[in-house]
Formats: C-alpha cells, sequence, structure tokens
C-alpha cells in the first residue's frame, strides 16, 4: 500500500516517514523546496527497510496542479491508502500587519492543500484508507500574533470532523500537536521557549519523534473523526 506524506522533507515529516517505512509501505515523499533532503530521505529508507520510496515535489498552492500531481503519483505507485497532511507553514505576525498575501499563503499551504490532497486520494478509497491531519495546539486554542496559522489549523479539524462523516468507509483523524522542536519553532530564543513553559506549565515540549508517535497512533485508532492531543 501506499502512503503519501507531505512535508516529508521537514523535522516531523521525515519521522513520520521512518515509522511508515518500519511498517513496510511505499511512500511518496511530498516536498516543496527541500529537494535534497527528500531525495536523501528516500534512498535512505529504501537501503535501511527494503521499501520503495520516492521524493515528489507538490505545489500546495496550486490545487489544479496538485490534483493532478498525486493523480500521476496514483498512476506510477498504486492506490494511495494512507495520506498524512503535514505540510505547513506558519507566519508570526501582528494581524494589522498582516497582508492578504500572507493570509492567502498560510491557509492555501495548510488548508486548502489538504483539502485537494483529500479531495484527490478518497475516490480510490471507497473500499478503505486513512486519513491523518497534522494541526497544532493553536487549531483550538487560537495563538497571539498567528491568526492565520491558527484560522488555518481550526479549518483543518473541521475540515477532518466533517470528512470523517462524510466518508465513514475511511479513518480520517487529526494529530493536534503541542511544541514541538522543529526548525519551524527555532525562531524562538532559548528564553522565549523557557518563559512560554513557565506560563504554561500544563505544557511540555515534544520530539519530532514524539510527533510521529502520535500520528501512527491516530492511524491506528479504531474510531474515525477523532482529535489526539499531544503536549497541551
Amino acid at each position: 500500500m501506499v502512503a503519501l506524506i507531505t512535508g516529508a522533507s521537514g523535522a516531523i515529516g521525515k519521522e513520520i516517514a521512518v515509522r511508515l517505512a518500519q511498517k513496510g509501505y511505499k511512500l511518496a515523499l511530498g516536498y516543496h523546496r527541500h529537494r535534497e533532503q527528500a531525495v536523501r530521505l528516500a534512498e535512505e529508507l529504501g537501503e535501511r527497510f527494503g521499501v520503495w520510496a520516492v521524493a515528489i515535489k507538490l505545489d500546495l498552492q496550486d490545487p489544479h496542479l496538485l490534483q493532478a500531481q498525486i493523480e500521476d503519483l496514483s498512476r506510477t505507485m498504486g492506490r494511495i491508502g494512507v495520506l498524512v497532511n503535514n505540510a505547513a507553514v506558519s507566519l508570526v505576525k501582528p494581524l494589522e500587519e498582516t497582508s492578504i498575501e500572507e493570509w492567502n499563503e498560510v491557509i492555501s499551504v495548510n488548508l486548502t492543500g489538504a483539502f485537494v490532497a483529500c479531495k484527490a486520494v478518497l475516490p480510490a478509497m471507497r473500499e478503505g484508507g486513512v486519513i491523518v491531519n497534522v494541526s497544532s495546539m493553536w487549531g483550538s486554542l487560537g495563538a497571539s500574533c498567528e491568526a492565520a496559522y491558527s484560522a488555518s489549523k481550526g479549518g483543518l479539524e473541521a475540515l477532518s470532523r466533517s470528512l470523517a462523516k462524510e466518508y465513514p468507509q475511511v479513518k480520517i483523524n487529526v494529530a493536534s500537536l503541542g511544541w514541538v522542536d522543529t526548525p519551524m519553532n527555532a525562531r524562538f530564543s532559548p528564553k522565549e521557549r523557557a518563559d512560554f513553559f513557565v506560563q504554561n506549565p500544563a505544557m511540555y515540549p515534544l520530539t519530532p519523534a514524539d510527533a510521529a508517535d502520535v500520528v501512527i497512533e491516530a492511524m491506528e485508532r479504531d474510531e474515525s473523526g477523532a482529535t489526539l492531543q499531544k503536549g497541551w
């Protein structure tokens, strides 16, 4: 069975790919800018686990191209039985300083891209399949100066719940993550990171491996339409 992971060249995506390779999936490793990392990961997974893994450039901001890319992938590798919508961009900026272009980029990558990917794979999942959408605590809690990101993740969770009802034969769950130590969060200084956990004592940091574990748990969950929280 083929598993498609968007954002596979990133820290969390790489760990998800390792987990799925261990389970014997054929892997389509979606990337946007970091081709070398994705190609290297595909080679490593093939060597370590003997699985068919390919790196594929996906444009989450071009819905029509993305649809065509996934359809071509299905013809090449076979039916996509697992989709992990992991790719995301963030924006830390006050709302009044956020341009419509910046807003549209965040929404198109984090939400519309996931919608298009789901739309592309669902017809082949009529006899079963799994979709995991990777979200954030900010999708539920909202984050100051991250209105676009929070809105995109809140929308992703609502999309997941709706699709779980619309496609009962497909397992569609959400992995909602707290603070993950990834390059995306490297913009924050050690002091800012420490202050965050002082101000939010119930929360705790996750590693990319921890995040991948939540995704796998969401895949293997008996129920559909569930949101699995970790780190918050």
